[in-house]
């Protein structure tokens, strides 16, 4: 894949070898991801995560997450700083889209404001607002959430709670947060039934909650409860959806505070909304 003869770089499928450069970008950026995320995402499409490259030297980034025949996300757009302004954010988004467009599927992903003004020109429609909320360290209470730790043989009874409400089956980024992190997944069963769950990962810089869904707020805070006692951060990201009408005051209540707003589009025909309502907090704009 590559430019037009006026621009020099080029575009290509993402190797392993290319992680630790992808991680140096994330890091000229600030973002929250870590080296660990990186296989996660090659992972998830070897075929779907591209890199450009220019002189030899990787200088951007993006990566796409197909959920089942349904839709896919396009995420992770990062260009060197001291290479933008060349067109290679938006041929490297171009090279994500049409990658899931090419498997019929519709493009979904979560917006800052500045990159709402580039995605409308390229025919997205705004679903929904989401917004990023972040607590120092919070004094969980001590008694028991009435959770239960998550594992691997969970995920055929995890996928089957989750798939109504993301949209989609997402089994093998379930998979890969119990297998990358083992020890930060709590359920809650109701007379024997799943009422909601909650999973979390490791960031360069905080702590990040999510996926996190629950059908109920009771059953949403006392896995946030399970999840703060086990983890006790210092600093905690969650991102939110805005149909979801508990969560902001819940948070709140907690000491988080509001970061700053994302905006979920999406590129071609929504049949697969899920049930946001249902969300107390996204894997993160990356995820989904």
């Amino acid at each position: 894949m590559s430019a037009s003869d006026s621009i020099s770089f080029r575009v290509r499928i993402m190797k392993p070898e290319d992680f630790p450069r992808c991680h140096w970008l994330r890091q000229q950026v600030g973002w929250n991801q870590t080296l660990a995320d990186w296989r996660r995402f090659l992972g998830y499409d070897p075929e779907g995560c591209f890199v450009a490259e220019k002189e030899g030297l990787v200088v951007g980034t993006v990566c796409t997450i197909p959920y089942e025949r349904k839709f896919g996300w396009v995420a992770m757009v990062i260009v060197d700083p001291a290479q933008q302004r060349q067109g290679i954010g938006t041929f490297l988004l171009n090279a994500g889209i049409e990658h899931l467009e090419a498997q019929g599927l519709t493009v979904k992903l979560d917006a800052t404001p500045q990159g709402k003004l580039l995605y409308d020109t390229l025919g997205f429609t705004d679903e929904y607002g989401a917004a990023r909320y972040e607590a120092g360290r919070i004094d969980a209470p001590v008694e028991d959430q009435g959770c239960e730790e998550l594992t691997l043989d969970d995920l055929e009874e995890l996928e089957a709670f989750d798939k109504p409400i993301f949209g989609a089956s997402r089994l093998p980024v379930l998979r890969s947060y119990l297998e990358i992190d083992p020890k930060l997944g709590f359920c809650r069963r109701e007379n024997g039934r799943l009422t909601g769950y909650i999973l979390a990962r490791e960031g360069s810089n905080a702590f990040h909650i999510g996926p996190w869904t629950a059908t109920n707020a009771d059953c949403a805070k006392r896995l946030l409860f399970a999840m703060l006692q086990r983890r006790q951060p210092e600093r905690t990201f969650i991102d939110i959806v805005e149909p979801n009408l508990h969560v902001i005051p819940m948070l709140e209540s907690l000491g988080f505070v509001f970061q700053r707003p994302f905006i979920r589009m999406f590129k071609g025909l929504n049949h697969h909304p899920g049930q946001p309502e249902f969300v107390y907090g996204m894997s993160g704009p990356e995820l989904g």
